[in-house]
């Protein structure tokens, strides 16, 4: 029996400004298979009329056309619709275009002469999104119906939970690289999902007093507020004793061991146990101390790429639990490091079995904490919610080039976009790079570049910023204002090839007084400032902020 696939685009209406009648006809045949409804219109001013009577769900158009282009008809919609989604067909993209085109919101660029197929797998790429964002805002309205009827006091309750949670996790260095000894810099990453309201996962990365960084992950058996619990006090213990007590002289790794297996034994009921693991990191004398309680293996790559497992030597702590056995390593050629809970490594993929019989070969495949999570996804499913998961990825960000450029960049806002050119035409003779790739990347490095110019050359802080883009004259102060003398602002790109798909470091220095670690990872889209670092966040692996000056590190799989 066969069954008909229905297109998420079925029941959307679909506006076309194309101002060539040739273009228009093809479109209608090409398209009307696809959308419940195609509205034509020949040029912009047609386009608007037609938007506000018609509503549609999806806008394509051509910026080049006679009354009014699609950038200008795109604007006055932006007025009072921030959201529906607009593909710009264009012959030509040049970087004043692009910077206005993100600013308006439009959503894909689809280069003329173009492939219709090109054009349908767009359309419906956008309208699968849209079907999503309107499947998760139904389950949305009907998980909020479900809460109205429970009982309101447990809902305050379950909240506050939550904020404790968020409060108690700790991550001293996000977002921040620090220097070990040979002037090697480290960075961590995190992937932190809770499966319920409580979460039986907690970590806590600290930077100790004498700069050595100690990471706890905990993983409470079980589900609900027990589990909850135990991980709240085990994390909070943690915190208060890595912070309090480590500055001690004589106070070392095991005697902490100690004191944290005594406590938990004492929180812990008798049918209860706990995974967790300890990770006491010295970048000072490049050398690790590890105790695993029946976690997963630590992961540790070299920076030639070979990957060793250190196995758990404890079992699960219980009230019952004994003297806790440790392991040393030496960071001198260790590249990365990966913990993981076993809510990763026990997902059930898609096919059969657990994804533990694939961890290590993703691994050893994967740059990047990003770049691991994507192959995760394609074996147990986008959509995966089974347990807790946590993933803490220490890396080493200096890494062995197998390809390195660098220049100077003019200080100057009209020179940005020749450096960028240049940059991704130096970096193509070494590396292919697909068009959507490339148009990441210079979006990025467009971004990073004008942070640099403006914040760390111009001093531009985010209070002028706000007030100067309010007035709709915020380009014409960065194109007409010059930087000091002693400005700088410097490129590097290097390639790191230790693992199956080659490693992007992009670099970017300026004589700023650097990026305030506040401007990164906020959630906040309507914040006028900061919208360039989390552009870049959002199209990266990873991204660090070293020193000193301004300094941004942006880590990229291709």
């Amino acid at each position: 029996m066969n069954v008909q696939r229905v297109l998420p685009s079925s029941e959307l209406t679909l506006l076309f400004v194309e101002d060539s009648e040739l273009f228009r006809e093809i479109g209608m045949m090409s398209l009307s298979h696809l959308f419940k409804r195609i509205v034509m219109a020949e040029d912009g001013e047609e386009g608007l009329r037609l938007f506000h009577e018609c509503t549609p769900d999806i806008i394509i158009t051509d910026q080049q056309m006679p009354v009014m282009n699609g950038m200008e008809m795109l604007a006055q919609i932006r007025a009072t619709d921030r959201t529906t989604p607009v593909v710009l067909m264009t012959g030509y993209i040049d970087h004043q275009l692009l910077v206005k085109a993100i600013n308006l919101g439009v959503t894909q660029f689809i280069p003329k002469p173009f492939q219709f197929e090109q054009m349908i797998q767009t359309l419906e790429d956008i309208a699968q999104r849209i079907a999503n964002e309107r499947f998760h805002k139904q389950h949305q309205q009907h998980e909020m119906e479900l809460l109205r009827y429970r009982d309101q006091y447990n809902s305050m309750q379950q909240e506050a939970a939550v904020r404790k949670e968020r409060h108690v996790v700790r991550h001293d260095l996000r977002f921040q690289a620090v220097s070990d000894a040979c002037g090697n810099r480290w960075g961590v990453d995190v992937a932190h999902v809770s499966r319920d309201i409580m979460c039986g996962d907690g970590y806590s990365i600290c930077r100790l007093a004498d700069d050595r960084i100690m990471i706890f992950l905990i993983d409470s058996m079980g589900s609900g507020l027990s589990a909850s619990l135990t991980t709240l006090l085990a994390t909070s213990f943690c915190n208060f004793h890595f912070e309090h007590f480590f500055h001690f002289s004589g106070y070392e790794f095991f005697r902490m061991l100690g004191f944290f297996t005594e406590y938990i034994s004492g929180i812990l009921l008798d049918d209860e146990v706990v995974s967790c693991g300890f990770l006491l990191i010295d970048l000072t004398n490049l050398q690790l101390e590890t105790a695993l309680f029946a976690l997963p293996p630590l992961l540790v790559r070299d920076i030639d790429g070979t990957v060793t497992t250190i196995r758990s030597k404890n079992p699960p702590l219980s009230p019952y639990s004994g003297t806790a056995e440790t392991t040393s390593v030496s960071l001198e050629s260790v590249a990365d490091l990966l913990l993981v809970s076993d809510g990763f490594s026990d997902a059930e993929l898609t096919t059969e079995g657990q994804y533990r019989e694939h961890l290590i070969a993703d691994y050893t495949a994967s740059p990047t904490l990003a770049s691991l999570l994507e192959l995760f996804h394609r074996r147990v499913g986008a959509t995966y919610e089974q347990d807790d998961r946590t993933m803490l990825h220490i890396r080493r960000i200096d890494l062995p080039d197998a390809w390195h450029w660098k220049c100077e960049v003019t200080p100057r806002y009209d020179a940005l976009h020749s450096a960028i050119d240049l940059a991704l035409e130096n970096l193509s003779r070494e590396i292919s790079l697909s068009e959507q790739l490339r148009d990441e990347l210079e979006l990025m490095l467009s971004e990073a570049l004008t942070n640099a110019f403006e914040h760390g050359c111009l001093r531009v802080d985010s209070a002028e910023k706000k007030r100067i883009m309010l007035t709709g004259e915020y380009e014409d102060f960065l194109e007409t204002c010059l930087a000091p003398e002693d400005s700088v602002i410097s490129l590097t790109l290097s390639l790191w090839r230790g693992t199956e798909h080659s490693l992007l470091s992009l670099e970017i220095r300026d004589s700023g007084s650097g990026i305030p670690l506040a401007g990164l990872g906020t959630a906040d889209s309507r914040a006028v400032c900061g919208r360039g670092l989390r552009m870049i966040d959002r199209y990266c692996d990873s991204l660090f902020v070293g020193g000193p000056g301004g300094c941004l590190i942006i880590l990229k799989t291709l």
